[in-house]
């Protein structure tokens, strides 16, 4: 359960907070019992591996399903919802490598927000049943993690991230892989690691990744890439690339090499360069790595005077596509991947080119995140012309790099490092670490969470330490980035203040705001307790201040809507609370507990008393939370709910 403070104050003297619950229902599939390490089938006995859901561009109403197979026939598909008919298609043989057929489908026709089970195989030799769940048409809270290279100790490091990551976040509906997955592409051991360290994450949720240095490695065509993975087909070409297009007009030399390339480069990005939305995100992945032997046509037409450099325009061609697709996005946030990273962290490493070409476009449309790997150090950051007058507080994108594998570079000295020379801060970084990051959306507030999975060399992390976070917003007031216990400038963490009249002398005031939190409330995933749900955790505290000279009474009172996720609800009477008081120095007392409605009464759905101090009480202050307990019947579907609770003060 997750609870951003909204952006705004309902009314003087009320704030509202608002929080999801993930309850899982008695038909899902619990994505954190992921595959052992060394598990090479998609179930032992079949005949298929390497199974893995890719998300299309449309992917409310269709999904890809990619597997190999040691039988050259096509396999079938069979999918189904719970308790309906069940529909086969037949797969298509995108290509053979060695002994194995890999084969893909594109589910067609499917609904929003529903749940499906699928296998895969023919008579005789089906895999198990397994789940995927369609996005919602519209905006609904959800998570995601982002792994940086995998690479090396892929049987034996990258499985143990992959599993802490699902224990941490069992909830995600995928993954966003920053390249370098494997170390050489033509290695098929490599592969088939990668694969089983992915486990079942890679056979439920969304797998979105983007092509390394070492995907070619091998494999200059990238042959394996495009076998395994299967990716929308909406990459760069000559419509998409607006006034770029212009270089391929007419018929000089120059303008049919230019011709040329771009005609190679739209049929080479098929399946590396491409996006697709997910509820109120646009993902885009884009592919940095630049090498004229794969860039360059096999028919090149001469030229000798104003050609094109293959490297360079490989890049502006994304970087007029990625131009376009932000332009045109219609969702709240916009994500982008890719290997080498714009501002490198690690020692010797620089890309001035990626640099030049990408970053303009991404300061242009203030995108959200760019995620990057390929340094084997950890970063995070931003340009410095988005900083603001508030310490702790930043406008525009976010830059960071991370590592997820066993191999660990030398970070650059702090003061002279790719950031420093170019205008851009790290506001974290490090080395000998090997990180994943859970990332959460929720309306206007995107939350990052970096957490420590692997250590080396003097690394004094533990495992499972948060490593590095941060809470992106979006209000009336605009986009924020805020570090940790820094107020978002426009929402409720800002503090209320109420003059009273008629005093003498100086009135005094009446303030009460939550108390210096990033404004996020963690109760988990629900639990199974028998004949109910349960989760719990805590209210972020809030403090009352009370100056006045009279001491009038005062009380702080909250009340829960219903929990809403899609077009499935259940009363917010299910949510109770303990509260409690403390540093208190203004003579407060805690209000009452509240039961939940599942236990008796109307829970949390009429108001109740979370703090209260009589009057001619002592000037002072008083710091009033709740620990929160939420019990749900069986019955309530699957889903990830929202509700809001307001908090009121009256005087």
């Amino acid at each position: 359960m997750r609870m951003p403070l909204p952006s705004r104050p309902r009314a003087a003297g009320s704030r509202r907070h608002r929080f999801t619950a993930v309850v899982l229902g008695s038909a899902l599939v619990a994505v954190g019992a992921l595959a052992s390490a060394g598990t090479a089938a998609a179930d032992p006995g079949t005949t298929t591996d390497r199974l893995i859901l890719t998300p299309t561009e449309q992917p409310t109403t269709s999904q890809f399903l990619t597997w190999r197979s040691t039988v050259a026939a096509p396999g079938t598909v069979q999918y189904r919802v719970p308790g309906g008919a069940t529909t086969s298609v037949t797969a298509t043989v995108d290509d053979t490598i060695g002994e194995h057929t890999h084969q893909s489908v594109v589910l067609t026709g499917l609904t929003a927000a529903t749940r499906y089970g699928y296998r895969v195989g023919r008579d005789g030799d089906w895999t198990g049943w397994r789940t995927f769940r369609t996005p919602a048409a519209g905006a609904e809270p959800f998570s995601f993690l982002y792994y940086g290279d995998a690479q090396i100790g892929l049987d034996t490091t990258w499985p143990a991230v992959v599993q802490a990551a699902h224990a941490q976040a069992p909830h995600v509906v995928g993954s966003v892989h920053a390249g370098d997955l494997i170390d050489t592409a033509s290695n098929q051991t490599q592969w088939t690691n990668w694969f089983s360290g992915m486990g079942e994450s890679a056979m439920t949720t969304q797998v979105l990744a983007a092509p390394g240095n070492h995907e070619y490695s091998g494999d200059q065509r990238m042959r394996n890439w495009k076998a395994n993975f299967t990716y929308p087909l909406n990459q760069p070409s000559r419509a998409t690339i607006g006034e770029l297009a212009k270089l391929a007009e007419g018929d000089t030399p120059a303008a049919r090499q230019a011709a040329a390339y771009f005609d190679h480069f739209t049929e080479f990005a098929g399946e590396t360069v491409y996006y697709t939305d997910y509820q109120d995100v646009r993902f885009i992945t884009l592919n940095a790595t630049r090498n004229s032997g794969f860039l360059t046509p096999p028919a090149l037409p001469a030229c000798t005077e104003g050609c094109p450099n293959a490297g360079q325009l490989w890049v502006d061609f994304q970087a007029a596509w990625l131009d376009h697709i932000l332009e045109t996005n219609p969702n709240t946030w916009a994500v982008a991947t890719f290997h080498q990273p714009v501002y490198s962290v690690s020692t010797g490493r620089d890309e001035p080119i990626l640099r030049a070409s990408w970053v303009p476009v991404f300061e242009k449309h203030d995108i959200d995140l760019v995620l990057q790997g390929h340094d084997h150090t950890y970063a995070r950051g931003y340009k410095n012309t988005t900083a603001t007058d508030t310490p702790g507080v930043t406008t525009g994108p976010v830059y960071a790099v991370s590592n997820s594998g066993a191999k660990y570079y030398t970070i650059a000295p702090a003061d002279d490092n790719v950031w420093t020379r170019n205008g851009a801060t790290q506001v974290k970084r490090g080395a000998d670490v090997s990180t994943y990051q859970v990332i959460d959306v929720d309306g206007g507030t995107l939350r990052y969470t970096s957490y420590v999975a692997a250590v080396t060399g003097a690394a004094t992390e533990q495992l499972g330490d948060v490593y590095d976070s941060f809470t992106i917003t979006k209000n009336a007031l605009g986009k924020f980035v805020t570090e940790d216990g820094v107020a978002v400038p426009g929402s409720d963490a800002q503090r209320l203040a109420v003059t009273v009249p008629e005093q003498s002398g100086e009135p005094g005031e009446f303030v009460w705001a939550v108390d210096g939190s990033n404004g996020l409330v963690d109760l988990g995933v629900a639990q199974d307790a028998g004949d109910h749900f349960r989760a719990s955790g805590a209210l972020n505290p809030v403090r009352v201040t009370d100056t006045r000279r009279d001491a009038p009474a005062w009380s702080l009172s909250g009340q829960v809507s219903d929990f809403v996720s899609g077009d499935r609800t259940f009363a917010g009477k299910h949510l109770g609370w303990t509260p409690s008081a403390s540093e208190n120095t203004g003579g407060a007392v805690a209000g009452a507990p509240v039961a939940s409605g599942f236990v008796s009464g109307d829970g949390l759905a009429t108001p109740a008393v979370l703090g209260a101090a009589a009057a001619g009480h002592e000037r002072g202050s008083v710091l009033l939370g709740a620990d929160l307990d939420l019990r749900l019947p069986v019955s309530v579907a699957e889903g990830r709910y929202s509700a809001t609770l307001t908090l009121t003060a009256l005087s």
